[in-house]
């Protein structure tokens, strides 16, 4: 039996699809029959290319995917050897360009374009180790020269708006049990902290999350330095947090993020996090993410 993850994009002329994925990866299709066409994927999946009018006829109640040409309807994020070498093998084939491959924040090479049909095409590797910037590192809270630093960190409107109150985030911070603690050193310099806790099943009933284990622990971040944002310091600190736990035996860790606060969503998902539920809390909208472990988690 063939368990291999399918991922099927509807086109409107699959012929031509077909001739563009062919150019673009630079591979045959496996299968090229009317109604699907289907490339192995590095890794072991399969990409396949239906059209418009099968899924139609497949699925009438769904809304005609043709009605939906107007703005990007999906991505497919292939990892190869050479993403400039692919990318420019597909825009030679009638792609249209969207970003050039360059370093990106979660530390892959990555190059954007548009397919015939609309799209997302990204061809990535992962950053050479020489051109990543500046190691990322968990250390000690040291009351003595870190507690002022937070406290600022927290004052900052950024913070304000997901943390609340500065003081009695501060307080939370720093009475906690030392081991659940953690400061996040960008090139030995601290710029933010990472503190965890497993919640009590009040507070998991609260968020709707009660079918959670209750072994769960759930960790929340703060990057403070504002020039340290966006360079992938909150998902490495993550990874890095998830390998510790992992060691000490925990099975499952969540997280919540508003959201509106898209840069957590986006660090939370490359670290490895996945949606569980979204929720809300005093108004706002919530989403929260899990990551298992260990396999059976």
């Amino acid at each position: 039996m063939n368990t291999a993850p399918h991922f099927i994009l509807y086109v409107s002329d699959q012929e031509r699809a077909r001739a563009f994925y062919e150019a673009a990866l630079g591979v045959a299709p496996r299968l090229h029959t009317p109604g699907m066409t289907e490339f192995a994927l590095p890794g072991g999946a399969v990409l396949g290319l239906m059209p418009e009018a099968s899924i139609r006829r497949l699925l009438p109640k769904l809304p005609d995917p043709a009605l939906g040409r107007a703005w990007p309807r999906a991505e497919t994020y292939l990892m190869v050897a050479l993403p400039s070498a692919y990318l420019a093998r597909a825009l030679e084939a009638g792609a249209a360009e969207l970003s050039p491959v360059r370093a990106r924040d979660w530390g892959d090479d990555v190059g954007y374009c548009l397919d015939p049909d609309g799209h997302v095409l990204a061809f990535a590797a992962p950053t050479p180790a020489a051109a990543r910037g500046p190691s990322v590192d968990l250390r000690l809270l040291d009351p003595e020269h870190d507690v002022a630093r937070i406290a600022g960190w927290l004052e900052e409107p950024e913070a304000r708006r997901w943390w609340g109150d500065p003081v009695a985030a501060l307080a939370e911070i720093v009475d906690r049990d030392p081991a659940t603690v953690a400061v996040i050193a960008w090139d030995g310099r601290p710029v933010g902290v990472l503190c965890w806790q497993t919640p009590t099943r009040e507070e998991m009933e609260e968020a709707g999350l009660a079918d959670l284990p209750g072994d769960l622990v759930d960790v929340d971040v703060l990057v403070g330095e504002t020039d340290a944002r966006g360079h992938g310091v909150a998902p490495e600190a993550l990874r890095q947090l998830c390998g510790r736990l992992r060691e000490q035996g925990v099975r499952l860790v969540g997280m919540g993020a508003a959201e509106a606060n898209a840069p957590a969503l986006v660090a939370y998902a490359r670290a490895g996090f996945v949606p569980y539920r979204d929720f809300e809390e005093d108004g706002e909208g919530y989403r929260y993410f899990t990551r298992a472990l260990v396999e059976d988690a």
